[in-house]
């Protein structure tokens, strides 16, 4: 880091301590971030409570959201350009790829982890007539497996799943195509598809109208994965260090908020996954719990470079990069200071 990314830095943490997590953004001007976010996601909660309680105009973000609603993949084209300036990222092929394209987007901080008793992102769901036939991953032997979008955490989860069962990818009838919802319910209902990976709340509303029934996730699969991160254009970054340390301190504020709740539903954040997701709040009751969210969203960089270590053996990454490339944790260290 140079001599005037570390003094901007510096500057920023001083400032933040002096005003506070609660303090008037009447005290500094807003600084603009375009930021962008699929919002019907469960995991992306805490977020979804920060944006909601004022959290970001506190810090003296003047937070320039926009949404989307395919893969977190999608967006890391323009985010490594500097269209945007911070986004929700996954560990995809596309993340370390990007490196060799001339493009440097940095991982900032983690959102969610697989944790036993909480709720993940990500499900493998069996269809219902099915559900008494196929019980372990071996089981998948032959069946018509689809894993959502290509290079997201719902391929890597349902690719690990199959060699969590000894086979190879080519034992399965394995697909990337049934990405939209309404085609996930479409292949259930029709039998085009025996395991079918998607994401919650989808997941609990397909169990709900009875196509498919919940099987594994990646606290099944991979304890500890962190399925989803915040990544950061390197221009923005050079430009406006202090504002990344205010949108992290903003988002642990909606974190600290959910870990309150120690992994359970409550009426009021069933109430906003309800609004942001467009579910209805019976749907998301039924999920019963919400996913894991670290207490300082720091970044797994050993289970990144295994995931990485995996697309590789794919051969879906042809040039793997340091970790310490691609994770920059100066953020989130000067976020978490007291």
């Amino acid at each position: 880091m140079n001599v005037f990314r570390l003094c901007a830095l510096a500057g920023a943490v001083a400032v933040a301590a002096l005003a506070g997590p609660g303090a008037s953004s009447a005290q500094s001007a807003l600084t603009p971030v375009r930021v962008s976010i699929n919002p019907h996601f469960i995991t992306y909660v805490p977020f979804f409570i920060a944006v909601d309680k004022g959290y970001f105009k506190d810090a003296g973000i003047d937070l320039q959201l926009s949404k989307y609603q395919t893969s977190a993949n999608s967006q890391l084209p323009m985010l490594a350009r500097g269209d945007l300036d911070i986004s929700v990222v996954v560990p995809g092929p596309a993340l370390f790829n990007q490196y060799d394209q001339g493009f440097d987007a940095h991982v900032i901080a983690s959102i969610d982890e697989a944790h036993p008793g909480y709720l993940d992102g990500s499900i493998l769901m069996v269809r219902k007539d099915l559900a008494g036939v196929i019980k372990k991953p071996a089981d998948m032997k032959g069946r018509n497996v689809d894993g959502a979008f290509a290079g997201s955490p719902i391929a890597l989860l349902t690719m690990e799943a199959i060699t969590a069962g000894g086979l190879a990818i080519s034992d399965v009838k394995f697909t990337t195509k049934e990405s939209a919802v309404p085609d996930q319910l479409a292949a259930l209902r029709n039998g085009a598809v025996d395991v079918q990976g998607t994401t919650e709340p989808t997941a609990t509303a397909i169990e709900q109208q009875g196509y498919a029934t919940k099987w594994l996730s990646f606290h099944d699969i991979m304890p500890g994965y962190q399925e989803a991160y915040f990544g950061v254009s390197s221009a923005f970054a050079k430009d406006h260090p202090d504002a990344v340390v205010k949108f992290l301190r903003a988002y642990l504020r909606g974190v600290a908020d959910v870990n309150k709740t120690k992994g359970k539903l409550t009426p009021d954040l069933i109430a906003t996954i309800s609004k942001w997701t467009e579910i209805p709040p019976e749907t998301i009751k039924a999920m019963g719990l919400i996913p894991y969210y670290g207490q300082n969203a720091s970044v797994n960089s050993d289970e990144l470079e295994k995931v990485q270590k995996f697309w590789v053996s794919l051969g879906l990454v042809k040039n793997p990069v340091p970790i310490s490339k691609v994770v920059d944790g100066q953020y989130i260290t000067a976020a978490t200071k007291k």
